[in-house]
């Protein structure tokens, strides 16, 4: 124990035992420096204990190194900004030359159903029959005829070229050229037919375009009215970078219940219509 003898300066006595005393850091009274543990509120004496007003002056001190640094960060903000943008104003763009890329559309048609034979002339010699003009259609179905020869010589059969008995549609809507805007348009294509069609006849709608991968794909559908509603699914499968769309209509005859796709067999009966192009954008 830590203690000091002195002489009263009342009583005047002597060796009078005086005891250091030191406060207790957590309750604040005054205790023997000799004490481990407070005897009051039973802890350490020495240790350091956060305290109410400790916190708040911590608290005031954060918010105030806070409030400098985002005011010093505001200040050289503004400071550096005006530089900048009159740095950019002195740089000169340069022009840039893209090519612009040539799309190059290879169409896929389907061969004729009958072999096509181009007319002869016929021998000066023979007199001139009457034979059916061929029309303005690229197709034309064989039937046998008399051979034609002329006297002292062998001649050769000629094959002289059937019209075709149905006229070919006349395409309506959508005009040629015509732009439609909107994967969920509704398209319908639209035909006017040169006569009314039997029972075992159809029209034949057939729509060239390219797929995804940019190879040229057809799409064919058989129908008995003379408007068709094109699927707008087609546009999630054709080429993103060119939708163009070329679509024509033929007069075909089938001994099938429903055809359907473009392989189905059937038997032309009149030419293609005139293409049209309609862009899906």
């Amino acid at each position: 124990m830590n203690a000091e003898a002195f002489q009263c300066p009342a009583c005047g006595y002597g060796n009078v035992i005086h005891i250091h005393r030191i406060r207790c850091n957590y309750c604040g009274r005054r205790i023997p420096a000799s004490s481990v543990v407070c005897p009051n509120c039973h802890h350490n004496p020495r240790a350091f204990y956060w305290r109410r007003w400790h916190v708040v002056v911590l608290l005031i001190l954060l918010a105030c190194v806070l409030g400098a640094g985002a005011w010093l960060y505001r200040n050289q903000l503004s400071a550096a900004l005006p530089i900048s943008l009159a740095f950019q104003s002195t740089i000169t763009p340069t022009p840039t030359f893209t090519h612009v890329p040539i799309t190059v559309i290879i169409l896929a048609t389907r061969p004729p159903a009958t072999a096509t034979f181009l007319p002869t002339r016929t021998p000066t010699r023979v007199p001139p029959t009457l034979t059916p003009t061929p029309t303005s259609s690229p197709t034309s179905t064989r039937t046998a005829t008399r051979s034609l020869r002329t006297p002292g010589k062998t001649g050769v059969p000629t094959a002289i070229p059937t019209p075709i008995p149905v006229p070919a549609p006349k395409l309506l809507a959508p005009q040629d050229g015509e732009r439609i805007i909107g994967p969920n348009k509704r398209i319908v294509l639209t035909f006017q037919p040169a006569q009314p069609i039997g029972a075992q006849q159809w029209y034949r709608v057939q729509v060239d375009y390219l797929d995804r991968s940019g190879q040229p794909v057809s799409w064919c559908s058989f129908s008995k009215y003379t408007s068709f509603e094109f699927p707008h699914e087609i546009f999630d499968d054709s080429s993103p970078l060119v939708r163009s769309f070329l679509w024509r209509v033929s007069v075909v005859r089938s001994a099938l219940p429903e055809p359907a796709t473009c392989d189905a067999q059937y038997e032309p009966l009149s030419a293609p219509s005139d293409v049209r192009t309609f862009y899906w954008q």
